[in-house]
């Protein structure tokens, strides 16, 4: 006969995922911050795609946003709402093409370099694309 006071066995306590950072995510954080912020200095200082002050200001904005995303990501914090990054999402993908369009106009290169840099360049966003939407999709296990 069995203890009628006894919790009954759940064989599904204990198996709830919890996200664990790589430490790619947060040797990637540690290389792209101090070059981010390098480049920030260098936009706004040397000024070489005419691009206006505010556009140069919005795009710091975005990207430092961007960098709490990663840091979330690295280090497995929790930070604003799923909803919040799924609406930044399409703002940083935007951001992204517009500057993008904006620097291939106006580096009056061979096709072939344009369409080397363009792969370049595309990957590395794609990159943040997918950083952001995995930040996302990885929340709910913090």
């Amino acid at each position: 006969m069995q203890n009628m006071y006894q919790t009954p066995n759940n064989p599904l306590a204990g198996t709830i995922p919890h996200y664990k950072p790589r430490a790619g995510w947060k040797i990637l954080f540690f290389i792209l911050a101090p070059l981010e912020i390098y480049s920030q200095y260098l936009g706004f200082s040397a000024d070489e795609w005419d691009l206006p002050i505010w556009w140069m200001i919005f795009s710091l904005s975005v990207y430092f946003v961007f960098f709490i995303a990663l840091f979330g990501l690295a280090f497995a914090k929790r930070v604003a709402f799923p909803k919040v990054w799924r609406f930044y999402l399409p703002i940083l993908i935007s951001t992204d093409i517009f500057e993008f369009f904006s620097v291939i106009e106006g580096l009056n290169m061979s096709i072939l370099r344009n369409q080397v840099i363009t792969m370049i360049w595309l990957s590395v966003l794609f990159f943040t694309w997918y950083t952001v939407y995995k930040y996302q999709k990885v929340m709910r296990y913090f």
